[in-house]
């Protein structure tokens, strides 16, 4: 049987983008939307389900870990990022442990709605400033923070079970906007990434 002789091959294939942070970008756009999506249902059901309300805070948690991962600044101080980590471990709790038997528990369920509306207006003022007037590099800065303080309101948001009136009504309304400026946000993270990258 004769022998064949091979020579080296190189089958080492190599992109323009390391690989690693790329996938941890999409992961991030993913996770940011997949919260958005359920922050803009969530009006029109009455009750969600533990499970759906745990995985949602999970996804708001995984989206503002990456975002405070992957990018090059905030546009607070950076004791701030301490603040979005509890902000965001605080709703994977309350999604544990949904009576409100305790005091503790009670308090931070009645606190969703203020910190709902806190975020929706410092996630608000951070993206309208990068989208009016802010240059190619603050504006990925300003969006970055932006979409972290988004993620805490709407972790805090997936959590929350309100009593029917007219309090219901308006949160749903402020987390519903808080969720479509998520959607335009992150489309412009994307796209600043990918003509970056």
């Amino acid at each position: 049987m004769p022998r064949v002789t091979q020579g080296p091959h190189d089958h080492v294939i190599t992109f323009g983008v390391t690989t690693g942070t790329l996938w941890l970008q999409v992961l991030l756009v993913a996770a940011a939307l997949t919260v958005a999506a359920c922050a803009l249902v969530r009006p029109f059901f009455t009750e969600q389900e533990r499970a759906a309300r745990e995985a949602v805070a999970w996804a708001a948690a995984v989206a503002g870990v990456l975002t405070l991962l992957l990018t090059e600044g905030l546009d607070l101080p950076k004791q701030f990022a301490v603040l979005f980590l509890a902000g965001l471990g605080v709703p994977l709790f309350l999604a544990r442990h949904p009576d409100h038997g305790t005091a503790p528990l009670r308090v931070l369920h009645h606190l969703t709605p203020w910190v709902l509306l806190a975020a929706a207006t410092g996630a608000s003022v951070e993206f309208a400033r990068a989208w009016l007037g802010a240059g190619p590099d603050r504006a990925g800065v300003l969006l970055n923070t932006g979409l972290v303080i988004a993620m805490v309101g709407l972790s805090w948001f997936a959590v929350w079970r309100p009593a029917p009136g007219r309090a219901r009504a308006l949160v749903n309304g402020v987390g519903w906007a808080l969720a479509s400026v998520v959607v335009a946000g992150t489309a412009h993270v994307a796209t600043l990434t990918v003509a970056a990258g």
